[in-house]
């Protein structure tokens, strides 16, 4: 009697004990799955008085919840028990949260961290990012490069990638001589978009949304952008698949995620499905330099045999002849010293070459060859993606880059890139080869392809005169170097 009586009891024991844990991991799963926290954040968009942070959060949450904050000040110290600064989300749309920091200083090293529902991100540590200058004389360099397919072996592509590349370009960051001001993407963030061509508007979203997590699950990616502030603008393979234009039908979606989830500079178009507009040109100043970003597919148009194929779209032309002449008028006011062009996709092409750049585009590169000299616009820089390789053409004797009718409108091209992808050589002739300084490595004509390229161009500017030094890089080593004065 008495043993049944135990091990009725034990059993009602392990019954009890099963419930309890039963119950408690229940609550423990709903309370994980109501808990908000940030799995990741960017930087876009400086300038000297301000800078914008997107956050990706792990559940939604209501537009009312004011628990979404950053803490930031110039002390790493950012205990709670100190007086520091605090900025809720400005929108929490779709689980990223949109901070939109304001009144800061000039030039300052600002030390951040996020706090989600009271959880801190990161979880040890701070983040940090610096403010610029603007119209003022400023020493400052940008890091440039593009296209980041994550090639795995020699054939296959990840689609994303997790290179040490950019943990080479973050490490100069923050070295101690570093002026690193912001690092600008020129396209080809991942290549990840080969899309069908039927489906639900939802279910697109959530692809171009998911691309984008993918990217910043590369931690080392993650760790660059969200310590240095990022300029991007995309190309064919983020804005829709290879060789994409502005028929492609996914491009409104395209542009939708883009504002959604990129810290970017205020964009000219708004997004417009009935009024065809979406395109994501923009333009920035730090220091004496402006910089002119614009977008070459969401407008492009390519009819065989027409000479009125567009890779701009005549508003954004217009735009771009707007911003070269307000260039040219700052630079005679002395308020700037040089604009920088940074156009995706190759310029110096052969009119017969196969390649998509702008050799399909002859009429309207001719157009704003003549614009160019015309207005004398003669303190301008272009920086280019797309092609996998490093290239420099200094604009001056034997340059191809002379468009203009009648010959002239030519400028320095400098070829960044690429990332993560296989090498490749797009265009050319390039000029530059006797700026190459490593003999040993594989050029031609002034190129030189490979992945985990970048560049580096250093801004020192006397007042009078403003000197570009032009470092082209295979992770740490210089390939190509050069030194502008404009």
């Amino acid at each position: 009697m008495q043993y049944w009586m135990n091990k009725r009891f034990s059993r009602r024991v392990f019954l009890a004990v099963l419930f309890y844990l039963f119950v408690s991991q229940t609550r423990a799963n709903y309370a994980a799955s109501n808990t908000v926290k940030c799995d990741w954040c960017w930087l876009g968009g400086v300038t000297d008085r301000s800078i914008t942070i997107k956050a990706k959060l792990s559940t939604k949450v209501s537009e009312n919840k004011n628990y979404i904050q950053v803490f930031y000040h110039t002390s790493p110290d950012l205990s709670p028990t100190k007086p520091i600064n605090k900025v809720r989300a400005t929108s929490l749309g779709d689980r990223i949260a949109t901070f939109n920091l304001n009144r800061l200083a000039a030039d300052t090293t600002y030390y951040y961290v996020i706090i989600a529902d009271g959880r801190r991100y990161p979880e040890k540590g701070t983040l940090r990012f610096k403010t610029v200058k603007v119209h003022q004389p400023y020493n400052f360099a940008i890091a440039c490069s593009a296209c980041a397919g994550g090639t795995i072996g020699q054939f296959f592509s990840s689609g994303v990638s997790n290179s040490r590349v950019f943990d080479v370009i973050r490490q100069y960051k923050i070295a101690e001589e570093s002026n690193l001001a912001l690092f600008i993407h020129m396209g080809d963030l991942h290549y990840r978009n080969d899309l069908p061509s039927i489906g639900l508007k939802e279910a697109y979203l959530d692809d171009y949304r998911h691309n984008y997590d993918l990217v910043l699950a590369q931690f080392r990616q993650r760790n660059l952008y969200q310590n240095i502030p990022l300029a991007y603008i995309w190309d064919d393979h983020d804005y829709g698949t290879n060789n994409s234009d502005g028929s492609y039908n996914l491009k409104y979606i395209a542009s939708e995620v883009y504002r959604e989830r990129v810290p970017a500079y205020s964009l000219v178009e708004q997004l417009d499905v009935f009024g065809g507009k979406g395109a994501i040109y923009q333009s920035f100043i730090v220091g004496r330099v402006r910089f002119i970003m614009t977008d070459s597919r969401f407008h492009q148009t390519v009819i065989e045999n027409s000479p009125n194929n567009t890779l701009l779209g005549q508003e954004q032309k217009q735009w771009l002849f707007a911003q070269l002449q307000l260039g040219k008028q700052q630079q005679q006011q002395g308020k700037e010293g040089l604009i920088v062009w940074v156009n995706t996709i190759p310029w110096i092409v052969k009119e017969d070459s196969a390649i998509n750049s702008w050799n399909q585009f002859t009429r309207e590169r001719t157009e704003i060859a003549d614009f160019i000299k015309e207005n004398q616009i003669d303190k301008l820089l272009m920086i280019s993606g797309d092609a996998h390789m490093l290239a420099l053409d200094d604009g001056g004797k034997g340059t191809a880059n002379s468009y203009g009718t009648g010959g002239g409108g030519s400028f320095p091209v400098i070829h960044a890139g690429s990332l993560d992808s296989l090498g490749s050589i797009k265009g050319g002739s390039y000029n530059g080869e006797r700026y190459i300084v490593n003999s040993t490595v594989k050029q031609k004509n002034g190129a030189i392809p490979g992945k985990k390229q970048w560049g580096l161009l250093d801004f020192t500017d006397r007042g009078d005169r403003l000197e570009v030094k032009v470092r082209l890089k295979r992770m740490e080593d210089t390939l190509i170097q050069h030194t502008f004065v404009f």
